[in-house]
């Protein structure tokens, strides 16, 4: 049997407005995303990357796209051990690191904070936010919409789209009330934009180097959610973990540019 051609923008497009349609309903309707109904769209807009992405994968090559996507969610020997680290550790590591370098010119030693106040709580929050983001975004965006851009366009032009497209896919939680403040208040947008542009580069050389694996791209991605909450970021230190993670994007960027189209 023959597989249909990948078809990576309306991808995009289906993800980005299966999510819009949804996250958009609380920012008319004033709904706290937090509580009660309100949730509903959050979790149901939150799943768009991952119900399209199955949709065109089926389309793609069946029941055989399927379990490919499967397999390469569950495999961990796929990976080998050292990508494992740095997919655990990157993330905390800089962000210490940049306190550590603000910490040389007098600023005070970062503060750490558990969400929910207490060890169980932090977990059940961290199995939150993995099934919330990391999960259902990975296989969409990494699963089908990487794998669909790389047949058109250069691993280093894919990064750039995917990230725009990622980013973009963000826009409506900015007009929702109440939904970033669990979260300390909303990012600066465009430093929010910007470093989901700087981790798609990033993510994309993981993947390719860890023979397409969707679990490191979990694994990574989530890091960036909890060390996001469990270590507080004020401005400054922000503006130089932004620094250092835009450098490792750099090698990233320059390991991909060599790598050039597929």
């Amino acid at each position: 049997m023959s597989e249909a051609p990948y078809r990576p923008f309306p991808y995009l497009a289906a993800s980005i407005s299966w999510t819009w349609g949804f996250w958009s309903v609380l920012a008319v309707t004033g709904l706290d995303p937090g509580e009660g109904a309100g949730r509903w769209p959050v979790y149901l807009g939150g799943v768009g990357p991952l119900v399209a992405a199955l949709w065109f994968q089926h389309r793609h090559s069946a029941g055989r796209g399927l379990r490919d996507l499967w397999q390469r969610l569950v495999q961990p020997g796929r990976t080998p051990l050292w990508l494992w680290a740095a997919a655990l550790l990157l993330v905390p590591v800089l962000s210490l690191f940049a306190h550590g370098i603000l910490m040389l010119g007098g600023s005070p030693a970062p503060s750490f904070t558990t969400p929910g106040g207490a060890w169980a709580d932090a977990m059940g929050f961290a199995a939150f936010i993995f099934l919330l983001g990391p999960l259902p975004e990975e296989v969409g965006w990494r699963g089908y919409g990487l794998d669909a851009l790389l047949t058109r366009l250069s691993p280093l032009a894919a990064s750039g789209v995917l990230g725009v497209a990622w980013g973009a896919w963000h826009l409506p939680l900015f007009a929702v009330d109440g939904y970033y403040d669990p979260f300390g208040g909303p990012p600066v947008l465009w430093l929010f934009l910007w470093s989901i542009l700087v981790k798609t580069v990033i993510m994309t050389w993981g993947y390719l180097a860890s023979d397409r694996s969707l679990l490191l791209s979990v694994l990574f991605h989530f890091m960036v959610n909890f060390t996001g909450e469990v270590i507080s970021m004020p401005p400054a230190s922000e503006a130089v973990f932004q620094g250092l993670l835009a450098a490792v994007a750099a090698l990233a960027a320059y390991r991909l540019w060599r790598i050039g189209p597929e």
